[in-house]
């Protein structure tokens, strides 16, 4: 295993780290327009807000693990991120078959699922070295 990370693999965290800065700022400052924007089909401000948080403080955490230069101390974050991504396509598969998030679910599917895609294959390729 390459101790060094891979470039591809810190572009792909920096990408996800400005997208997670844009939902997080929506979510936890603008949330009534998110919802009527995405014409999401349910709004409880409280919980949109900590979701903002939440990409906020995620979004942070990314930031330090694209500053880092050796693999190892962020490998179980890489892991953590693969596992968050799929999940949440999932869920939002969920949402756009069982609760109606339409176009909006779709997207936010192909944002995940284009993250997940990103980060399995830099992290294989990381861990073979």
């Amino acid at each position: 295993m390459s101790s060094e990370i891979l470039k591809g693999l810190k572009y792909t965290l920096l990408a996800q780290l400005l997208i997670f800065v844009i939902f997080g700022i929506f979510f936890t400052f603008f949330i009534d327009f998110y919802v009527q924007l995405f014409n999401w089909p349910n709004l409880d401000p409280t919980a949109g807000r900590f979701i903002g948080v939440i990409f906020l403080s995620f979004a942070f955490v990314l930031f330090l693990v694209y500053r880092e230069s050796d693999f190892e101390k962020i490998e179980l974050i890489i892991i953590l991120d693969v596992l968050i991504m799929i999940l949440g396509a999932i869920v939002q598969l969920v949402g756009v078959f069982l609760d109606g998030t339409d176009w909006a679910g779709w997207f936010n599917f192909a944002l995940q699922i284009s993250f997940f895609v990103g980060l399995l294959y830099f992290y294989i390729l990381q861990v073979r070295g």
